[in-house]
């Protein structure tokens, strides 16, 4: 059984982190605010 990754924004679920983060650079706010890097906010 694999641990799914959450997206902090809305909850669906992947089954790695580069899917995740390919979320959401698509949907959400794009890349860099997991980092810490909030020049986007």
């Amino acid at each position: 059984m694999t641990q799914k990754v959450r997206c902090p924004y809305c909850e669906s679920e992947f089954d790695s982190k580069n899917d995740l983060s390919r979320h959401i650079d698509r949907i959400h706010h794009g890349s860099g605010l997991l980092e810490g890097d909030t020049r986007k906010l």
